[in-house]
């Protein structure tokens, strides 16, 4: 009899030490994909963060040209005005 009880035991420790192994593994998988989602995230929102960059620099370089076009217009009118 205390064989048999050794053995369900037996069984038992090794029942609870594959589920612990399964949900080691389980875990050490959700783990690296949610590490590979945050990098993937994160390269795409530095990517994102460059290219708005150069956008904004950019329009900033186009309102400076504008504002210099604006402003020699308004020197030209100006000068016209005080010729007359």
């Amino acid at each position: 009899m205390a064989t048999k009880a050794n053995t369900n035991q037996s069984r038992i420790e090794k029942a609870t030490d594959n589920a612990i192994s399964l949900a080691n593994k389980a875990n050490e998988y959700v783990l690296d994909t949610t590490e590979q989602a945050f990098d993937a995230s994160f390269r795409i929102a530095d990517k994102t963060l460059d290219i708005t960059s150069k956008v904004v620099k950019k329009g900033l370089e186009i309102t400076a040209t504008q504002q210099e076009v604006a402003f020699a217009f308004l020197n030209g009118v100006k000068k016209k005005v005080f010729k007359n």
